[in-house]
């Protein structure tokens, strides 16, 4: 894991930002191909402008993220990071996650780091090259902002010939149809038809064992975070199963009052409506954008997602 980190970090970097148009914090479609299974997107121009990005800013909460990768890496996040998207590859058996950094880099900078690696390889590929540092960690250049990487060079391969036209892209696909949907000032959305095949942990949850489907997505509005979230189950008696899981999860969170060091990030439940149509279930949350940063910042529970 560390070294799958470690090539991760390492290509963030590795492209140059003067030649080839990019697109900006848009999902990168021209890398995604047709048959896709499932697509999340996090678009960091969006979110660098919201209001809680501006709280959890001035707290230094993010920047102290953020430093760890940009004292390295001589990257500003915020600034030359534009998109983030993550989409699966595979059947049921086989999920293969490809990662795509949208953004503008020092490549001589970054392939110097990659030089450095222990075992670092260098795979020519038609006009492009493949870099990997283990037999599961591979990353190459799609474009001068656009970077791919993934566990496998056939997945990697995969995404380059797509981006060459070798083959269908996401665009017109039943994956991108649905992803219109998602209004334009979003900042992380994501769709996944299918949950089967995902790993082990989402037939270990009672609630998603029972669910086939999952969308959502997260936006801020007048200084508030929305999030609507959908699962679909194959009926409707799962998905009033799941409907019934839920509340009582929320019922359980509500009744912890001040006795457990959860009970501080339980007071959001107020902003969580629960509902069920047919086989599908819709989560809809709101709450203050400071409110939400001074959770992240100040809880114990949930402040480690920012050291």
């Amino acid at each position: 894991m560390r070294r799958s980190m470690l090539i991760a970090a390492v290509l963030i970097a590795a492209a140059m930002f003067w030649a080839v148009p990019a697109f900006p914090g848009t999902i990168p479609s021209s890398v995604v191909p047709n048959d896709a299974r499932w697509l999340a997107h996090f678009d960091m121009e969006k979110f660098v402008a919201t209001s809680l990005y501006g709280y959890l800013d001035r707290s230094g909460a993010f920047q102290v993220k953020a430093d760890k990768i940009n004292g390295w890496l001589k990257i500003d996040i915020k600034k030359d990071i534009t998109g983030l998207t993550l989409f699966g590859l595979g059947d049921d058996k086989k999920d293969e996650v490809i990662v795509v950094l949208a953004g503008k880099f020092d490549r001589s900078a970054i392939l110097g780091q990659i030089s450095l690696q222990e075992g670092h390889k260098e795979i020519p590929y038609g006009e492009r090259k493949i870099y990997s540092t283990g037999d599961d960690e591979f990353g190459a250049f799609a474009n001068d902002r656009l970077i791919v990487l993934g566990d496998s060079q056939a997945a990697i391969q995969k995404s380059l010939d797509t981006a060459d036209s070798k083959g269908r892209n996401f665009s017109g696909s039943p994956l991108s149809d649905a992803l219109k949907e998602v209004p334009s000032g979003a900042f992380l959305s994501g769709f996944v038809p299918n949950l089967s095949g995902l790993g082990k942990e989402i037939g270990e949850s009672k609630m998603l064992e029972q669910a086939t489907g999952l969308f959502f997505l997260v936006q801020e509005k007048s200084d508030h975070i929305l999030l609507h979230l959908q699962l679909t189950a194959d009926n409707a008696e799962k998905a009033k199963n799941i409907t019934d899981i839920i509340q009582g999860l929320m019922a359980l969170g509500r009744m912890s009052g001040g006795q457990d060091k959860m009970s501080e990030m339980m007071q959001v439940l107020d902003g969580l409506r629960v509902g069920q149509d047919g086989k599908v279930i819709k989560l809809d949350f709101e709450r203050p954008s400071k409110e939400i940063a001074d959770l992240l910042t100040h809880n114990k529970s949930v402040k480690g997602l920012l050291d």
